[in-house]
């Protein structure tokens, strides 16, 4: 066995003394419990909640193995007895070393049943010789990160490829199957969660495995009612033998926070460097395709469709709309929100973060690595916990009148500024020169949306209403004028078009935001001599 998680500090981490030191497992569990670190310095932004929620299952699982209802603290030895107490059949640590014989299991890697140990050079003859290349990023087009760079890896940057490959990955080809947690082979793994405002690392990891041990007569109800096993289940997929015939493991062995493993994987040691072999399967590690990744996972939020199925992350990534329809829903589509997403009541009179990630995936690529971060008052978060029809119909209503600042108003302006300045006599309306000028203005109301809808809680209807009319007016103006000194041109059509384009933009703005044309009349009323 090499790099026994348990005995060999492998980690690198960075504590809150600035101090950066290598931890065993074991020692990782106990400083975060202690709030001692600030980041691992290997982990890279698309692995950050693929790691932690692989900390958090197997804390749960092993507390749940030996019957404690509270974590130990900073306790190292404790937390060594958590992690062994889910692989009592492997007095050597095999389940958590990354290098062990092929017919061992090994870290997030299943072993090769012993009738196909003659066939295993055979199989396994796909060889990786970087982290980052077995990672689950598609690099080939190098919009995310670059491929195979890491020519001079250390243990844990394959132990973070191996946690993200294994526990987020889709389907990559033939006989290279995704995990259960995702809607679809072209879907992806979704994290959505709250925090403490300005959460470190430790906090958030604490309060998301208590807030699982505080509700674990809820996971395990959805569970059962998802056909997961209660009793008797298996909780980390790695330390059951796969071979390439094998079929996939029912639901029914299967405890409910269950760590994936969707790939078959070996981690070798040669020469001194770590080495990955891989080899296909004909059956995805676990059979359930048929909930479309609504497997009752803390993390993951559902869309309720008929049937209901686990969220897929587009390109669009985290968008105000898109993040609004996803809290409050929509006209067309309502979702249930994760576990770990409710605020608990000790949670319901503080400021909080909403943590939305995940990778947007495709046919045989990604596209994008998302991330976005809600800060949320008091106030919110305890209208979020309660009755949120309220507060929906206003996020709603701002989406919509942000869609139509945009597309009404800010649209026809560039269209104008643009077309008018290269000398076109009749406008085409389905000029593209727009759209990064639109993404702009979209990235602003990103930065206002939410803060926005919080504060106008405080406000009556008319008064939020006016406010944010006049917010997205701001951000069009300012995108109108951003557009105009960037065209090249400094003649006389320059400076038509812009004036067209201003003209075009305030007339859209009185039309469309009607809030703004109603308050200028009641203010004007107002200063009318009596």
């Amino acid at each position: 066995m090499i790099y026994n998680l348990i005995e060999k500090p492998i980690i690198r981490v960075e504590q809150a003394s600035s101090a950066q030191e290598t931890m065993t497992l074991p020692q990782v569990y106990g400083a975060l419990a202690a709030d001692q670190i600030v980041h691992y310095p290997a982990l890279r932004p698309h692995q950050v909640f693929a790691w932690h929620a692989f900390l958090v299952q197997v804390a749960a699982m092993g507390l749940e193995a030996l019957e404690w209802n509270e974590p130990p603290g900073d306790d190292e030895i404790a937390w060594t007895e958590i992690l062994r107490a889910l692989t009592p059949d492997w007095s050597n640590d095999e389940p958590w070393s990354l290098v062990t014989p092929p017919d061992h299991p090994a870290l997030l890697q299943a072993p090769v049943s012993k009738a196909d140990l003659p066939q295993y050079k055979k199989e396994f003859k796909n060889e990786i010789s970087t982290p980052d290349a077995l990672d689950m990023l598609v690099t080939a087009k190098n919009h995310d990160l670059k491929g195979s760079r890491m020519t001079h890896s250390h243990p844990d940057d394959w132990l973070f490829a191996l946690v993200s490959l294994q526990t987020q990955e889709g389907v990559m080809g033939s006989g290279k199957y995704g995990i259960a947690r995702m809607n679809g082979g072209y879907g992806s793994r979704s994290y959505l969660a709250l925090r403490p405002a300005e959460a470190s690392v430790g906090a958030a990891f604490w309060r998301d495995l208590t807030i699982i041990l505080e509700k674990r007569d809820i996971l395990w109800d959805t569970a059962q009612t998802h056909g997961l096993a209660t009793q008797q289940a298996i909780p980390l997929l790695w330390t059951e033998s796969w071979s390439r015939g094998d079929q996939s493991l029912p639901l029914s062995r299967l405890h409910p926070l269950f760590v994936e493993m969707c790939r078959r994987i070996r981690l070798e040691s040669r020469d001194g460097r770590l080495l990955a072999q891989t080899a296909g399967s004909k059956h995805a590690r676990v059979a359930a395709s048929h909930l479309n990744g609504d497997l009752g996972d803390p993390w993951t939020l559902v869309e309720l469709s008929d049937p209901p199925k686990s969220l897929s992350i587009t390109r669009e990534g985290f968008s105000y709309r898109r993040l609004s329809e996803l809290i409050f829903g929509s006209d067309k589509r309502s979702y249930r929100l994760p576990l770990l997403a409710e605020p608990s009541e000790q949670e319901r009179t503080s400021s909080a973060q909403l943590v939305a990630t995940g990778i947007a995936r495709g046919q045989g690529k990604t596209e994008g690595f998302h991330s976005q971060v809600v800060d949320i008052p008091p106030k919110a978060i305890s209208l979020l916990a309660g009755d949120r029809q309220g507060i929906a119909q206003r996020a709603q209503e701002r989406v919509r009148r942000a869609g139509e600042a945009q597309g009404k108003c800010l649209r026809s302006s560039l269209i104008v500024l643009f077309q008018i300045q290269n000398g076109r006599n009749h406008l085409n309306f389905n000029d593209d020169l727009t759209k990064p000028w639109l993404d702009r203005f979209d990235h602003r109301v990103d930065q206002h949306f939410f803060a926005e809808l919080w504060h106008s809680l405080e406000m009556d209807e008319e008064d939020a209403s006016h406010e944010w009319d006049k917010t997205l007016a701001d951000i069009a103006r300012k995108t109108l004028a951003e557009a105009s000194e960037a065209a090249p041109s400094l003649d006389e059509r320059r400076i038509m078009a812009q004036a067209r384009a201003s003209n075009m933009l305030e007339g859209a703005l009185y039309k469309h935001l009607s809030n703004l044309r109603r308050k200028k009349v009641a203010v004007e009323a107002n200063d009318q001599p009596q």
